[in-house]
């Protein structure tokens, strides 16, 4: 086919008159790469900007009143075990009820507008990241009540909580950058750290086998005992500890002896 032009080509011509190669989807119902990505990115962020928020409020409270010398007063009436218990849990509540309204939310808009995707293929990885949330954030609450125990100011906060929050903030970066990589995927699904959002990832991209996401809720439970266990050691042995503050060496130390 021949097209006469007078001084340039008709783009929109030769284009109508080209014709594609046919395309046939060998996996048709394969999650969208941008849609996985951003799936990765908002459950990533919810874990982490839940943990770290409460967890801070944790552990401001815990050094508020250690400075204050309120918790000498409290410890008068209760002991330091439920005293932590009760900081955790309280928060802990707090962060379920914000993750709960979320998912409620996400799923009654994606109801009333009629999204087929996110009732259909969001709904079972929701499912699994809650409890997978709540089982993880007990551990980090632990964690974070310990590490403010450990330091008599406001300002050496940082220093004791830098730790707990690099191991939350690697593994979710880890988990946003190999989202499509199965072997690194898989392998997340099994560290307690980024579990809750590995194994929802790998849900709903079709990856994972049926058991898989009962053994990462199964070691993030076991994980989370131990560290509530190491948490309350060091607790009951920081709290009432003044001057300088008391390294993460140390404290292990001190629980151990």
């Amino acid at each position: 086919v021949t097209v006469r032009a007078d001084r340039s080509a008709p783009e929109a011509r030769t284009g109508e008159l080209s014709q594609g190669p046919t395309v046939e989807l060998l996996d048709p119902d394969a999650p969208a790469p941008g849609l996985t990505y951003m799936i990765g990115l908002g459950l990533g962020l919810v874990f982490f900007m839940s943990a770290v928020t409460f967890g801070t409020t944790i552990a401001s409270s815990v050094v508020e009143e250690k400075q204050s010398r309120i918790v000498e007063i409290l410890l008068a009436s209760t002991s330091a075990k439920v005293l932590m218990f009760g900081k955790v849990l309280a928060c802990s509540l707090l962060a379920f009820a914000q993750i709960g309204l979320t998912a409620l939310s996400v799923l009654i808009g994606a109801a009333i507008s009629g999204n087929d995707l996110v009732l259909g293929k969001v709904t079972e990885p929701i499912a699994w990241f809650i409890p997978l949330f709540i089982v993880g954030f007990v551990m980090i609450a632990s964690l974070y009540a310990a590490a403010a125990s450990m330091v008599s100011r406001t300002e050496d906060l940082g220093s004791t909580s830098s730790p707990i929050m690099m191991l939350i903030f690697l593994p979710y970066m880890a988990v946003i950058l190999f989202s499509s990589n199965e072997a690194v995927m898989a392998v997340m699904s099994y560290i307690p750290f980024s579990a809750a959002v590995a194994v929802p990832m790998r849900v709903f991209l079709g990856t994972i086998e049926w058991w898989e996401p009962l053994v990462s809720l199964l070691i993030l439970a076991v994980t989370t005992i131990l560290a509530l266990l190491l948490a309350t050691r060091i607790f009951e042995r920081s709290i009432l500890q003044s001057g300088p503050k008391v390294s993460w060496k140390q404290a292990l130390s001190r629980s151990k002896g």
